[in-house]
C-alpha cells in the first residue's frame, strides 16, 4: 500500500518544475510492483493531512506500507515539515508548525497501523523560498522497529529540482535502483546515496535509517522477510509485544522465531535489542555477535552492538564498532556523536572534539554534538567555552544530564546560583520521568 504526494505548483513561492512529475512516475512504478497506490497532487494541508489518516486506516498487520512526499519541506526545531501548497508565511505571522504537516504526524500513524514495514521517503527541501526561522536542510529522524525513512537530503544542504530532465536527482535514482532485481531496500538507499552524491559532487548527500527485521526487495526476490511463514509471523508478534513495551513476552516470542529459522541474522538482532532494553547488555552483546557472524555487513547490529558495549564501559570494543559504522555511513552524525563519548570516556579529548565537530558540520542543529563539546571542554578546563556550548544545547533540547553538566561548570567559575538553578532543574526533569 502507498500514499504518494507531489506539490509543484506553491501560492505564495516560485513553482517546481518535477515534484508532480515525481509522484507520477513513482506512482507508476510502484504500481508495476504490486503496490496499490494513492496519489496526490498539489496538496492542500487538509488534504494531505486526509490522506494520511484515510490511508494508515487502511493499513492492516503483515502490510507493507510506503509513504513518498515531493515538494517543499522545513525544518524547524529538529522536526520536518510537508509544506502545502496554500503556505503563506507572511499570513499574520502563522507558526510553521500549525500550517504545515509535520512528518513525524505521518510516520506515527504508520507505526501505530501494526503494518509489517513501513518507508517513509521524502524528496523535500528543494529550497526554501519561505524564510520561517527554518533551519538548511532536512532534519534526521530515528524511527521504531520495523520503520525505514529516506530523506534525498540531510542537513545543511537542499535536494536538486534537477530542472534540466524529468524527475528530481534523489527520485531519478530512487526509480531507477527499484526495479533492480535481487537488490534489498537497504542495499538499494545505499546505491542511491553514492550515485547521488557523486553527480552533485558532494552537494547533495541522501540519508537513510533502516531498522528492520530482514530483507525487503522491491523487485526480483520474494519480499518476505524470513523465509518460514511460521517463524515471519512470530516476528510479527514479536515487533508488536517489543513497541508496545512488553519486552518479557518479546524475548520469548523472538527466542522462538530463532529456533524456527536459526541462521536469520535479523532474529538475533531483534531479540539482541530487546535484551540490551532489559538491562542485560552481554546477552545483547552476544546476540549482536551472532547476527555479525551470520551477515558481516549488517550495519545495524554493528551499531547496536557499540551502544551495549558503550553501556557496559568496554570502551575499546565499542569504538570499534562505532568506527565501522562511521566508515559505513561517514554522512550519519548518530555514529559520530557515539564515538565522540567514547573517546571521550577513553579521555581522548582531541578525537572526541573532532567526531562532534564533524556532526554538527552534517547537522547544524545535533544538540548532543553541543553537549559533547561542552563535556570536553569542561575536562579541559576551558570553563566558558563548556558553558556556552552546554547552552547551545539546551536551546535545541532539554535534558538532565545537560543541565548537570553545566551546573558543574557553572560552579568551576563560582556561579553558584546558577549552577543550583541547573541542579534543581535537572532533578525535576528526572522526578517527572
Amino acid at each position: 500500500m502507498a500514499l504518494v504526494i507531489g506539490n509543484n505548483n506553491y501560492s505564495n513561492a516560485t513553482p517546481l518544475r518535477n515534484a508532480i512529475h515525481d509522484a507520477e512516475d513513482l506512482t507508476s512504478k510502484l504500481q508495476q510492483l504490486g503496490f496499490e497506490v494513492t496519489m496526490l497532487q498539489d496538496a492542500s494541508l487538509n488534504a494531505g493531512r486526509g490522506a494520511v489518516r484515510d490511508f494508515t486506516r487502511g493499513l492492516h498487520p503483515g502490510d507493507t506500507s510506503l509513504f513518498y512526499y515531493s515538494g517543499h519541506g522545513l525544518q524547524i526545531g529538529g522536526e520536518n515539515y510537508i509544506v502545502p501548497v496554500e503556505f503563506n508565511p507572511d499570513a499574520g505571522g502563522s507558526n510553521v508548525a500549525t500550517v504545515c504537516l509535520p512528518t513525524s504526524e505521518v510516520r506515527g500513524l504508520m507505526e501505530k497501523s501494526g503494518s509489517q514495514l513501513n518507508i517513509l521517503i521524502l524528496d523535500a527541501c528543494r529550497n526554501n523560498p519561505f524564510g520561517s526561522g527554518a533551519a538548511r536542510g532536512l532534519a534526521l529522524m530515528e524511527a521504531e522497529l520495523g520503520t525505514c525513512v529516506a530523506l534525498a537530503t540531510g542537513p545543511g544542504q537542499t535536494a536538486s529540482d534537477n530542472p534540466a530532465e524529468r524527475n528530481g536527482l534523489f527520485t531519478r535514482h530512487l526509480l531507477e535502483e527499484m526495479g533492480r532485481p535481487g537488490q534489498s531496500l537497504e542495499a538499494l538507499l545505499h546505491r542511491v546515496k553514492q550515485q547521488v552524491f557523486d553527480i552533485s559532487k558532494g552537494k547533495q548527500r541522501p540519508w537513510s535509517f533502516v531498522d528492520v527485521v530482514g530483507d525487503f526487495y522491491f523487485a526480483g526476490e520474494d519480499p518476505s522477510f524470513i523465509p518460514s511463514a511460521q517463524a515471519s509471523t512470530l516476528v510479527e508478534r514479536g515487533k508488536v509485544e517489543f513497541v508496545s513495551g512488553r519486552l518479557e513476552d518479546a524475548a520469548r516470542t523472538f527466542d522462538s522465531a530463532i529456533r524456527i529459522d536459526p541462521e536469520n541474522p535479523f532474529c538475533y538482532n531483534a531479540l539482541g535489542a530487546v535484551r540490551a532494553r532489559l538491562r542485560q547488555p552481554s546477552i545483547a552483546v552476544g546476540l549482536y555477535s551472532r547476527a555479525i557472524e551470520l551477515r558481516p555487513d549488517y550495519a545495524a547490529a554493528y551499531f547496536n552492538r557499540g551502544v551495549a558495549y558503550y553501556n557496559a564501559a568496554r570502551y575499546e570494543l565499542a569504538l570499534q564498532d562505532f568506527s565501522w559504522a562511521v566508515d559505513q555511513e561517514p554522512f550519519d552524525p548518530r555514529s559520530l556523536d557515539l564515538r565522540g563519548k567514547t573517546h571521550l570516556a577513553l579521555r581522548s579529548h582531541e578525537s572526541a572534539l573532532a567526531d562532534f565537530d564533524r556532526a554538527l558540520q552534517l547537522d547544524p542543529t545535533d544538540a548532543t554534538a553541543f553537549a559533547g563539546r561542552g563535556r570536553v571542554y569542561f575536562r579541559q578546563g576551558h570553563y566558558s567555552d563548556s558553558i556556552r556550548e552546554l547552552t547551545q544545547a539546551l536551546a535545541l533540547k532539554v535534558e538532565a544530564d545537560t543541565l548537570d553538566s553545566r551546573s558543574q561548570a557553572y560552579r568551576a567559575v563560582h556561579q553558584s546560583a546558577q549552577a543550583d538553578a541547573d541542579a534543581r532543574r535537572a532533578a525535576l526533569l528526572r522526578s517527572r520521568r
